[in-house]
């Protein structure tokens, strides 16, 4: 990320806000340029934005890049915010611009760089087991044949959980194109997938445990 700044430790942060339940209202509050509010804000949001980078990254450190570079970002555009009763669209949609960024940036180096699948870095997966980290490092290289929206439309409605309906809201495109790009794009990592016995096994166990 080509941004200079203090790095944001990803955890909570102390802060002396007051107790706000309302998203609108710790939006008016950064809006209006309280000194608890981007505070208030980072708590309240990060992990959500965390969890979005992380689910369509595979990867926590450059999950953390991204969500401190979003904000960074909104931080400095928070007066652009028309409608405070948005704000949790308005954070999510900010954080997609800039994973969107990231994916293409990714897959430019890549090819700039002529990198083969085994030169791709490693990726960072919860637990020990070297099979499922070596399962799901192959999972994402499949993702990684995606292009960036494509991707961020599977991770949220596969990793993410998200309805059609809220990932058109969040990406700020018609219904109809994300239809017509989930129904491509899960048929093409469909087949990857079923070619690959270890990945669909290894899916096939996590969604039978709910996972």
């Amino acid at each position: 990320m080509a941004a200079e700044r203090h790095r944001i430790p990803l955890h909570l942060v102390p802060d002396t806000a007051p107790v706000v339940a309302d998203d609108s209202d710790l939006a008016r509050a950064l809006i209006a340029g309280e000194p608890w509010a981007p505070a208030a804000t980072w708590n309240r949001f990060a992990p959500m934005v965390f969890r979005m980078a992380s689910r369509a990254l595979g990867n926590d450190d450059e999950a953390e890049d991204v969500t401190q570079e979003v904000f960074f970002r909104l931080f400095a555009r928070a007066n652009t915010l028309q409608n405070p009763e948005s704000f949790r669209s308005f954070v999510t949609s900010f954080a997609i611009r800039i994973l969107k960024w990231e994916l293409r940036s990714k897959r430019a180096r890549s090819w700039l760089c002529f990198r083969e699948p085994k030169n791709i870095p490693e990726a960072t997966y919860p637990g020990s087991d070297p099979e499922a980290r070596d399962v799901l490092r192959r999972f994402y290289t499949m993702l990684g044949r995606l292009k960036p929206r494509d991707r961020i439309v599977y991770c949220l409605r596969h990793l993410d959980g998200r309805s059609l309906d809220e990932i058109a809201d969040a990406m700020e495109i018609s219904l109809s194109t994300v239809k017509r790009s989930h129904d491509r794009v899960n048929v093409r990592v469909s087949q990857w997938i079923e070619s690959d016995v270890d990945v669909a096994g290894f899916l096939r166990e996590r969604c039978n445990h709910g996972s």
